[in-house]
Order: structure tokens, then sequence, then C-alpha cells
């Protein structure tokens, strides 16, 4: 067995991405006659014993694990409704939003989550139907106070967030911004220097094909902030 293309390497439908099946096949690939074939015109992804190729069009499609941006679309007796960039909704019941004991005869779930509030949200589980749970059960989940949250193609996310976080600690780090990148190609940016972060990120997906990337961004960067004193 041998991996025929790396992580972040483009695909395009009907291409080999592993010669073998000793990889568990995710989203956007399918296997045939001992080998992994791309679903998609896309990126190849691996995790540790499994393989996917996400489009580089289209909207986002859930994966367990995945940490994204979404928005409260709809509260109701014990769950809220998220949306999430994606062809499919999110439920995020109350007893994965909340350690506390809520009545719920009494408490009023929009003191928790309202339609509207921006949530950096887990996706707990995915079925073969398409139902997505969510969950605010790890330490990256929170509520979004205050901010703007901007769209990039889900596709370009590992770009944005660098090797080892590289990338996005950078723009981070001189830009003085909070910044959450959402798997699903949603990103939510707060700071005094918000429009610079934002414009940064665009920046990164618009060059994202060119070597080098990490210094020139680094430079850019440089550049605007000294323009700025």
């Amino acid at each position: 067995m041998s991996r025929v293309k790396d992580s972040n390497d483009i695909v395009t439908p009907g291409e080999v991405v592993v010669d073998g099946n000793d990889f568990y096949t995710n989203s956007g690939v399918y296997e045939e006659n001992g080998k992994i074939y791309s679903k998609y015109f896309g990126t190849v992804r691996y995790g540790d014993n499994s393989v996917q190729v996400r489009p580089m069009h289209g909207r986002y499609i859930p994966e367990e694990g995945d940490i994204i941006i979404g928005e409260i679309t709809r509260v109701s007796y014990s769950r809220w409704t998220v949306e999430f960039n994606s062809p499919y909704e999110g439920s995020l019941n109350i007893a994965d939003a909340t350690d506390e004991y809520v009545d719920l005869d009494e408490d009023d779930l929009t003191d928790f989550f309202a339609v509207g509030d921006a949530v950096a949200i887990k996706v707990k589980s995915v079925t073969e139907g398409m139902d997505v749970d969510m969950s605010m059960e790890d330490d990256r989940c929170k509520k979004l106070e205050g901010g703007r949250v901007i769209e990039i193609p889900p596709s370009k996310v590992p770009r944005v967030i660098g090797k080892g976080g590289k990338m996005i600690k950078q723009v981070n780090n001189k830009t003085g911004c909070n910044i959450i990148v959402g798997q699903n190609g949603q990103v939510w940016i707060k700071g005094d220097n918000a429009n610079l972060a934002a414009q940064t990120i665009h920046k990164i997906v618009e060059e994202s094909q060119f070597d080098n990337l990490t210094d020139r961004i680094g430079e850019f960067l440089d550049e605007e902030l000294e323009g700025d004193n």
C-alpha cells in the first residue's frame, strides 16, 4: 500500500489517491479494485488511518471532529439548530451544550444561545443520512462575542492555517487579533486590526499557489503595519 497523493495535493474525479485499501474512506473518495479514488476536483486530506478529498468548489461537507464556525438559527424545546455554510444543518442538544442543570420547563434556552449568535462548535457525529449532531464539549468551542465573520473556500482552510498553524499564528500575532478558522471556511476575527486581518486572509487564499507564502504574507503585514505608523 502507498500514498499516491500527499495531503493538500489537488486531484480530479477518478484520480488514484491511495494504491491499496488499508485506509478508511471518508467523504469525497471511493474504493475500487484495491485502490482509493477521488470523487471530486479537490484537495486530499489524511487522518490517522483515513483519507478524504474535500471539493475545491461548493459548500462544506461536515466531518466528525471538525471545529467550525456556525450561527444559531432556531431555538426549540431542548436543542438549537446551527447553520454552517453547508447543505446540511446541525443540531445542538442541551446535554452537549452545557454542564449546568437546565429545567426545560422553567429556563430560557436563549440565555445560553439565541438566534443570530455565532459559535465555534464541534461536529460531534455525522450519520450516513447526514444528520449532524454538534457539541460544545471542547476547549476550542465557545460563543463568539463581537467580532466579524468572513468566508473563504473550505478547501483553502489548510493553507490559511498553515503547517503546524504557522500561517494563522503569524496573522494573529502581527495584527493582534483573535482569529478562529473553522474547517467550514468561516473565519471569526476580533480586534482593532480586523480589517487588515481579513484582507490578509483573503490574500492568502488568492496567492495560495505561491511558494514561500508564509514569508510573503509576513512581509505584506510588516509593510501594511509600518505604513500605519
